[in-house]
């Protein structure tokens, strides 16, 4: 297995506070989870459009064109920031068992998807259930690793290009 969820956590551990410290307008430590939350809905909202998961209603901006892969690894990275933060870290190393489980109950429709990712996230902030964010979680590694068919090494790459 290429993930090492241990090491990725360890490696964003040191990241988050110096992106903080690079932000042109500040914000109040007590809002960096909601401001984590936020980035990873506008990560999923490119992850939708580049790989057309919906159908527009209205014209929308480009898409960045940036490979799925490097949008999905920018989601994965936010996830750990939010579990580092909300001290869900336990949440997030899966084994390989655990993996391979994920695979059981294939989504063929990604809007479904991505909505219910969506709706987790959304009880997991608000009430703060960990059950609603592991949930996501795994929700989220499913969506890249099986329906996406990302490959595991090339998330890895794309990951520690993010978080090295």
């Amino acid at each position: 297995m290429s993930f090492d969820f241990a090491d990725y956590l360890r490696e964003a551990r040191q990241m988050f506070p110096e992106i903080a410290a690079e932000w042109e307008m500040p914000i109040k430590r007590d809002d960096f989870v909601l401001n984590d939350y936020l980035n990873l809905t506008a990560t999923l909202g490119s992850l939708m459009q580049a790989t057309k998961a919906l159908n527009l209603n209205i014209p929308a901006n480009e898409v960045d064109s940036a490979p799925v892969v490097e949008i999905y690894a920018q989601g994965l990275v936010q996830f750990l920031l939010i579990s580092l933060k909300q001290q869900w870290t336990h949440l997030m190393v899966l084994e390989d068992s655990d993996l391979v489980q994920l695979k059981k109950f294939p989504q063929m429709h990604l809007n479904h998807q991505f909505m219910g990712i969506q709706t987790m996230l959304l009880n997991s902030y608000h009430q703060k259930r960990q059950a609603d964010f592991s949930h996501a979680w795994r929700s989220y590694l499913k969506l890249g690793l099986f329906e996406l068919k990302l490959g595991e090494d090339e998330i890895d790459v794309a990951v520690r290009k993010i978080v090295g």
